[in-house]
C-alpha cells in the first residue's frame, strides 16, 4: 500500500511540476504599432516595463524590461518584440526627433518632442501611470497601437 501511495504521489508530483513549468516559459510576441510622429527625423525610443519595474516606469529608461531605437517610417514604426514572457507590461515610445537619447523639454518640464504610452494612455500634470498603460501579454501574439502625442 505504501509503494502504491509514493507511486501515485511521484505521478502528481511530476504532473505539477510539468504544469507549473511549462506555464512559466509560455512565451509570445508583442507587435507594437506607433502612429502620429511629427516627422520621419530622429529616432523612435521604445520601452517596455514589467509590472515589477511599474515604479520606474515611464521615466527610467535603464530599468526598462527591454529598450530599442528604430528608425521612423513615413512618420510611423513596426516593431516586433519576440520572447516576451507571458504578463502584464506597459509601453513608452518617445520620438527622439536630434537623437541625443533624452526627452527634451521647456522649462516647465513639458516635453517638446512627441511622446506616447501603451493604451494611450494620458498623465494628469505629468507621465501617464503604469496601471493606465498596462497591457496583459497572454497569448502567443498581442498588438497594441499607439498613437503619438506631439
Amino acid at each position: 500500500m505504501k509503494l502504491l501511495w509514493r507511486k501515485l504521489f511521484s505521478v502528481l508530483l511530476l504532473l505539477f511540476v510539468l504544469g507549473f513549468s511549462n506555464s512559466q516559459d509560455e512565451k509570445g510576441i508583442l507587435i507594437v504599432k506607433i502612429n502620429g510622429f511629427e516627422s520621419s527625423i530622429g529616432k523612435a525610443r521604445i520601452l517596455i516595463f514589467k509590472s515589477e519595474m511599474e515604479e520606474f516606469y515611464p521615466m527610467s529608461s535603464e530599468k526598462a524590461f527591454k529598450r530599442i531605437t528604430v528608425p521612423i517610417f513615413e512618420r510611423k514604426v513596426l516593431y516586433k518584440f519576440k520572447d516576451i514572457p507571458y504578463g502584464d507590461y506597459a509601453v513608452s515610445v518617445h520620438h527622439d526627433e536630434d537623437n541625443n537619447g533624452e526627452v527634451n523639454t521647456n522649462w516647465l518640464g513639458i516635453p517638446n518632442e512627441g511622446f506616447g504610452a501603451s493604451n494611450d494612455a494620458k498623465g494628469n500634470f505629468g507621465p501617464p501611470t503604469f496601471e493606465d498603460a498596462k497591457i496583459t501579454l497572454s497569448s502567443t501574439q498581442k498588438i497594441i497601437v499607439i498613437n503619438m502625442v506631439n
